[in-house]
């Protein structure tokens, strides 16, 4: 499926400078992952493109953000951090391992960044391959915000839980989002997220993923590039990777061929693990992992637990 509406912005094109804000949320049990992501993210910039990057966070102390900050020291780049009181959440369904309260953070930006009229959020299991100024010009009249499809949304689901009550055609990834903030807080979205959580709390199993699902009626397909699995460009045969089941349902093979040929994102989930707990890291992960001052290169127990069991 083309997105029409990318390229809204003739100045993207002809190498007009432009402000992105760009929202990360994630705790001091992520230092790593995050790094990487960040210096992949201005890494990949062009030279036309800023980065206002916002970190939402409820445990990253100050030195961990002094460290954090030395990623844009001395580029045109911006970070700040925001603290978010967890207790926002209170009674929101989360575990003791990832998916903490923080996974609902990302419904706060349109409310935290009141100076912009859209923002992206992202996961920080990821890396950045390229620049994200075309994405950011997508018209997003009439949208909430744009997403990459994940699965067809019907009741046999494989990848995702169903619910009769998401009227999208798909059910669409939270990994990677541009949000019309301008609408959303017209609207008063992050009230109705919230309702959300309350309404469907017990039958929640992706957390904020079914959330915004439920919530947002109108969202917009952005292309599979912005959120490729991993395994997706890693296997020789990308058909034999799980998450093909249900993707095969969605995008064809021409979409297939363009996101693994020229991802923007490449997104760590699925059946590989996470590349920093891994004995044999990606080299192209590695390089950047690498490239990190010490202070950066923080592992966790989780971590090193996680490498010990790891067979890749």
């Amino acid at each position: 499926m083309e997105n029409k509406n990318l390229k809204e912005n003739p100045n993207a094109e002809n190498g007009a400078k432009m402000t992105i804000p760009v929202v990360f949320c994630f705790d001091s049990r992520i230092i790593l992952g995050a790094s990487v992501a960040i210096k992949s993210l201005v890494e990949c910039a062009k030279d036309s493109t800023t980065y206002d990057i916002r970190i939402f966070h409820s445990d990253i102390g100050l030195n961990d953000q002094k460290n954090l900050s030395t990623l844009v020291q001395n580029t045109r780049h911006n970070m700040a951090f925001h603290y978010v009181d967890p207790h926002i959440f209170d009674g929101a369904p989360r575990n003791k391992g990832s998916w903490t309260e923080i996974v609902y953070y990302r419904l706060l930006t349109p409310e935290i960044l009141k100076e912009y009229d859209k923002a992206i959020y992202s996961d920080v299991d990821v890396l950045f391959k390229d620049d994200l100024s075309e994405v950011y010009n997508t018209n997003l009249e009439g949208y909430e915000l744009a997403a990459v499809r994940a699965e067809k949304n019907h009741s046999g689901a494989i990848g995702h839980r169903y619910f009769e009550e998401n009227k999208n055609e798909f059910t669409f990834w939270s990994g990677f989002l541009l949000f019309n903030c301008e609408k959303m807080r017209n609207e008063d979205y992050f009230k109705k997220f919230l309702e959300t959580i309350k309404n469907f709390k017990g039958r929640l199993k992706f957390f904020d993923l079914d959330v915004i699902n439920i919530t947002c009626d109108n969202i917009l397909p952005l292309s599979l590039k912005y959120c490729l699995l991993e395994p997706l460009y890693a296997f020789d045969d990308y058909k034999v990777c799980k998450s093909y089941r249900y993707l095969k349902d969605v995008y064809n093979e021409a979409e297939f061929s363009e996101a693994i040929k020229s991802p923007v994102i490449i997104h760590y989930a699925g059946e590989l693990g996470k590349p920093w707990r891994r004995k044999n890291t990606p080299l192209y992960y590695k390089k950047y992992a690498d490239e990190l001052p010490k202070s950066l290169r923080k592992y966790t127990f989780r971590d090193f637990r996680k490498w010990l069991f790891n067979r890749r």
